[in-house]
């Protein structure tokens, strides 16, 4: 009698992770079995049984460790197989700080509709547990490039910071303005905090919906109705809006229907920030993609033609469901990213903060949300993804010769527009042999033609040289 054949693609046994919520990925080559199956794929954590479906033979479980040692069955039929993965928190020099900005003369609610609570404790458990499920995207997305399973570490709680700026005044601001305002605020609170950045969402976000008419078409115009919208990320600080969180879930369990719910966003009520989706799980996937993509800004990833760091973080759902998610649709031409703050623009904000270091594709599976290789072996050399303790090199770039130059060795190499930070050209190195010194190769200047452009360099020990130069 045969028997299926049942994998797990992405884990093996005794692997160890520093982050609490992981993803099993697996597949079930299916053959004759007299055994009568439910066509389901069970897994046990712990004594806790999940059951999920094959789409393609393909199976997903998202799953949250709470202990060191995690004891895992996976099985199909009259198939099964065990492994353990262990759960070993890190404890990172630099980390990042969840935070949750009520304005003066706020009540600290965001909005939502009647059924879902919004108080600040809501608040904080929602970008909590989704900044775990970012944690655990970084990781797969470096897995994927065979760098490991790094990730950034969050700090153990939300906190609410009580900001001196008056809600009534932020809702007036453009996204520019809140972020330099709210950033002030914020950095002049956490003083000398140079291993810090702050992800932080702003309480007093208030879509118009009594303003909307059917004629609204474009992201720009329902936009125009929102008070207090922003989605920025550079220097130390990402900022974001809260007309949307209520469609973030607030416990584990809920992550995967919320990611599915169809429920249709209800424009005369509610911020339709779904990429013309207009679901509530569409909503839930763009915004959650959003943070991902401004935070990986504060890490000095630039901007790509797909995935994460393009429009490719709208489907960050797919990493997690199994199912059919509604397909994204391509409007660049509607919505810009106009990111006017470089990491340089907080010079008058974050004083303190030195600038000289803080700044394609093995995958099994098609999920629309790839990570380009030199953002990925960007992030895998960051000094918020590693510890260097008094680890420091000479990091130097002669523009007359094009040549960059590292005391540790060289492992990225960028060329980005001016204007979007759009990466044009990149090389990575990534061997145990070290590369001290790389020039820029004749025929790329040549194909470059005395353009205005930034030149991005990181060494092996997270030191980050980034300046403008004339190709």
């Amino acid at each position: 009698m045969n028997s299926h054949n049942l994998k797990i693609i992405n884990f093996h046994d005794l692997e160890a992770v520093s982050y609490p919520i992981i993803k099993i990925l697996g597949n079930v080559e299916v053959a004759f079995c007299q055994k009568e199956s439910s066509g389901k794929v069970l897994l046990t954590l712990n004594g806790i049984e999940y059951s999920t479906n094959l789409r393609d033979n393909v199976f997903k479980f998202l799953i949250e460790l709470h202990n060191s040692k995690n004891e895992i069955t996976v099985s199909y039929c009259c198939d099964a197989l065990n492994l353990t993965i262990q759960y070993v928190p890190k404890d990172l020099l630099n980390t990042v700080i969840p935070l949750y900005v009520i304005c003066e003369g706020h009540d600290g609610c965001f909005q939502a509709p009647l059924k879902e609570r919004n108080d600040p404790e809501s608040a904080c458990k929602r970008i909590m547990l989704c900044l775990k499920l970012l944690q655990c995207v970084t990781a797969e997305k470096l897995y994927e490039h065979d760098l490991g399973r790094k990730t950034f570490q969050i700090e153990d709680n939300c906190q609410i910071f009580k900001s001196s700026v008056n809600y009534l005044d932020a809702q007036e601001m453009n996204q520019v303005q809140l972020w330099q305002n709210i950033g002030k605020d914020i950095i002049s609170n956490f003083s000398g905090s140079k291993n810090k950045k702050y992800l932080a969402f702003l309480s007093c976000t208030k879509y118009c919906g009594e303003q909307y008419i059917d004629d609204m078409k474009t992201h720009e115009e329902l936009l125009e109705i929102t008070k207090g919208y922003v989605a920025l990320g550079g220097g130390n600080l990402a900022l974001f809006g809260t007309a949307s969180l209520f469609t973030w879930p607030e416990q584990f369990d809920d992550v995967i229907n919320r990611f599915e719910d169809m429920t249709p966003i209800d424009r005369t009520q509610f911020l339709d920030d779904s990429c013309y989706r207009g679901t509530v799980g569409a909503c839930f996937s763009t915004t959650l993609g959003s943070v991902l993509h401004e935070l990986y800004h504060t890490f000095d990833l630039g901007h790509s033609k797909d995935g994460i760091m393009g429009r490719g973080f709208d489907n960050i759902g797919k990493v997690f469901t199994n199912s059919q998610m509604c397909k994204s649709f391509s409007f660049h031409n509607k919505i810009e990213f106009k990111e006017q703050l470089s990491t340089c623009s907080l010079k008058d904000v974050e004083k303190s903060i030195k600038k000289d270091f803080t700044v394609i594709r093995r995958t099994e599976e098609v999920d629309d949300t790839l990570l380009t290789k030199s953002c990925a072996v960007l992030l895998s050399f960051h000094r918020w993804f590693n510890n260097y303790p008094n680890q420091s090199s000479h990091l130097s770039f002669d523009s007359s010769n094009k040549v960059v130059k590292s005391t540790a060795g060289v492992r990225v190499v960028e060329i980005r527009q001016v204007d979007d930070e759009l990466i044009l050209y990149s090389w990575v190195f990534v061997s145990k042999v070290l590369k001290f010194s790389f020039q820029i190769p004749e025929d790329v200047l040549n194909e470059l033609n005395n353009q205005n452009l930034i030149i991005l360099v990181e060494d092996s020990v997270g030191c980050i040289l980034k300046e403008e130069f004339v190709a």
